[in-house]
């Protein structure tokens, strides 16, 4: 009898051929894992099927915007002006997140179809671009506004944290970052793509791999408990910034090795790194220079 490893969907293969998911319509071996968790979309009435993954996400902002707003107003700074920050930094993530998918992850796919490049609603979003994208409009306002850089930079470090980590659960509803094979505790069972090394088609399996979006959302959540910890008593503005970058780009770094090479559209490497670890890379230097420069800054505490 087959492992579970081994097991494909025949039934599937002509029929899916080139598509890059399966919907999932039927129950699978895989549903038999704990940690099994797919939802393709949910019915809820008149308003039509939800998607896990933009839920998350929209709960995420939600959520962050409402820990920013109190931080904000609890530190003394415009809650209008962290509200206005805020909207820039969120139309600057996604822009910086799709352009980032589309030209650094899977510029073969959009080469010849470049209509497809700004429906972001049908997935495709890279988390360093996202980085790139807030982190330009965020100075582009505050130097339009002229409003202090460290503070504000604080406060959306605090509203963004918890919300990037509701966010991962979409990408853990979906499974759109899977790994490598795994047997370890938190290994997930997914369906995945694998080309035939003879046709090049695909063949669908059902394998135990790592999930990244897992992973990813367990990491944000254990940097949050850090800032609550670390919340008790005063902190030098850049404070939380400088942490949150070194806390989560050394982990993420590492946890790009986990990533699935042998799959469909496994994630673009140069140089045998992905674009993450080359952002991983970056932002760690940034963030150990935030902390070492603001350690011998004296400014009000946050």
């Amino acid at each position: 009898m087959p492992s579970r490893s081994e097991v494909q969907i025949a039934s599937n293969r002509e029929s899916c051929q080139g598509s890059p998911r399966l919907p999932y319509s039927h129950r699978t071996r895989a549903q038999e894992h704990p940690l099994y968790l797919v939802l393709p979309y949910w019915e809820v009435g008149p308003i039509g099927p939800i998607q896990p993954w933009g839920f998350f996400v929209a709960l995420g902002v939600v959520i962050g915007l409402i820990i920013g707003h109190h931080r904000a107003k609890a530190q003394g700074l415009s809650t209008d002006r962290f509200g206005n920050l805020a909207a820039w930094i969120l139309v600057g993530g996604f822009v910086g997140a799709r352009l980032a998918h589309v030209f650094l992850y899977h510029w073969d796919d959009y080469r010849d179809n470049w209509a497809e490049i700004p429906a972001m609603w049908k997935g495709g979003m890279s988390s360093y671009g996202g980085f790139v994208g807030a982190t330009l409009a965020g100075i582009a306002y505050i130097r339009r506004s002229n409003i202090d850089f460290w503070h504000y930079a604080d406060v959306t470090s605090h509203g963004f944290v918890p919300g990037w980590a509701i966010g991962r659960i979409g990408c853990f509803a979906i499974h759109d970052h899977p790994g490598s094979i795994s047997h370890s505790p938190l290994a997930v069972y997914m369906k995945v793509g694998i080309p035939d090394e003879v046709t090049g088609k695909l063949i669908y399996r059902i394998d135990p791999r790592h999930d990244l979006g897992l992973y990813d959302g367990i990491l944000t959540a254990f940097i949050w408990a850090f800032f609550i910890i670390a919340n008790r008593q005063p902190r030098k503005a850049g404070f939380y910034l400088g942490w949150m970058c070194v806390l989560y780009s050394i982990p993420r770094y590492f946890l790009d090795t986990l990533r699935a090479v042998d799959i469909d559209h496994a994630d673009t490497r140069y140089l045998g790194l992905t674009p993450a670890q080359y952002g991983s890379i970056i932002l760690v230097g940034l963030g150990g220079s935030i902390l070492w420069q603001r350690r011998f800054r004296e400014q009000s505490p946050v």
